[in-house]
């Protein structure tokens, strides 16, 4: 019977508490987040979208006005708190932490040109609102920040002094012949062993590996030649004779030992950085060309809507505002609500085009 590991005991209550951890840091990034977005999203509107109340609506907002600054505040602290250890390391999520604590910390110089320096109490109080409830985000952001530079900075140090200590022998030099040549053959990408590649006749007949479902990174047979240093013809049709064939694996089988290849997915790699431009400027130049018509389309369905609401809500005599003198509104405004929300549409089509354009070219594999 062997001997019970002493440390199991200890194990087990580490991992616990890690869990116990991840979980809470979850919950307090998650509804830290929610609490943030409504306490942000009133203190917005309080700035923008209370220019026309009436008095008595003023001071009902500003008697509740206290409970949204405190949402904004300990919900960017909170999520602040939760993303710094749900995404310790990430490369990307101090810098973004950053962003958004300082748009919100700077909001106090912006916000007042938005709005001409024009408002009330209520107003006044929002701006300053958010502007303090960027600063967790701006503390925590720099902390992480800084935490990833001084680890990489520390890496690079130690893998430097690492390779000032490799010494090769005499004579002896490294070799430096790493192709990657955009959306070439499989020869001509990185990956591809230049001592393989000699003795490849995929190579000398100019072909690709993906195209006859056989290479050096998963038919036995190639490396084989390679390593046996048999002569292959440099003429192209000759050496397509040499080409091996697989005969106990099925086509599907081989298709699939494709999209595993890491030089195959090295072609995908350029693929997506070829198509993803093309991708936003599709959705860009869409979004220009068929802008005047989708707006003119939006804003007639908004005033459908708000037809509908002040029938139902007994309202049916507007009064008399001027929409431009509005930061937006249905039919005028800085910002008009059809193009805020054309806007979000063409976001919204983006990213899901740059989904599908994932998935064909990562799942798919096409």
């Amino acid at each position: 019977m062997g001997r019970p590991n002493p440390n199991y005991k200890s194990n087990v209550l580490s991992d616990t508490i890690v869990g116990f951890v991840d979980g809470a840091a979850k919950l307090m990034f998650t509804g830290g987040l929610l609490a943030a977005v409504v306490g942000i999203a009133v203190l917005i509107w309080h700035v923008f979208g209370s220019g026309n109340a009436d008095p008595q609506a003023l001071a009902q907002a500003l008697k509740y006005q206290d409970y949204f600054r405190q949402a904004a505040l300990w919900g960017i602290l909170a999520a602040g708190i939760g993303a710094a250890w749900l995404f310790w390391g990430e490369e990307v999520s101090g810098p973004i932490l950053l962003i958004v604590g300082l748009a919100l910390a700077l909001s106090s110089w912006y916000l007042p040109l938005a709005i001409q320096g024009q408002g009330g109490e209520l107003q006044g109080n929002a701006i300053t609102y958010l502007s303090t409830a960027g600063y967790p985000a701006v503390l925590i952001g720099i902390l992480m920040v800084l935490a990833a530079a001084i680890q990489a900075t520390k890496i690079r140090l130690e893998q430097g002094a690492k390779a000032e200590q490799m010494k090769y022998g005499k004579g002896m030099k490294e070799e430096k012949d790493v192709r990657n040549q955009f959306l070439g053959k499989c020869w001509q990408l990185p990956y591809c062993r230049k001592f393989v590649r000699e003795r490849c006749p995929i190579y000398h007949a100019k072909r690709t590996c993906w195209k006859e479902r056989v290479g050096c990174m998963c038919e036995e047979s190639v490396i084989k030649t390679a390593m046996e240093n048999k002569v292959i013809s440099k003429d192209m049709i000759a050496a397509s004779k040499f080409i091996p064939k697989n005969t106990k694996l099925s086509p599907a089988a081989k298709a699939e030992r494709c999209r595993q290849c890491v030089i195959y997915n090295e072609h995908q790699k350029h693929k997506y950085n070829l198509f993803l431009p093309i991708t936003i400027m599709g959705i860009a130049a869409s979004y220009i060309a068929l802008r005047p018509v989708m707006a003119d389309g939006i804003q007639s369905a908004l005033r459908g809507v708000d037809g509908v609401y002040k029938t139902v809500t007994l309202n049916a005599v507007q009064t008399a505002s001027d929409d431009s003198a509005r930061a937006t509104s249905i039919d005028g405004g800085a910002v008009p609500y059809n193009e805020i929300i054309l806007f979000v549409l063409a976001l919204v089509a983006l990213a899901y085009a740059i989904k599908v354009l994932e998935f064909l070219i990562w799942k798919l594999k096409i």
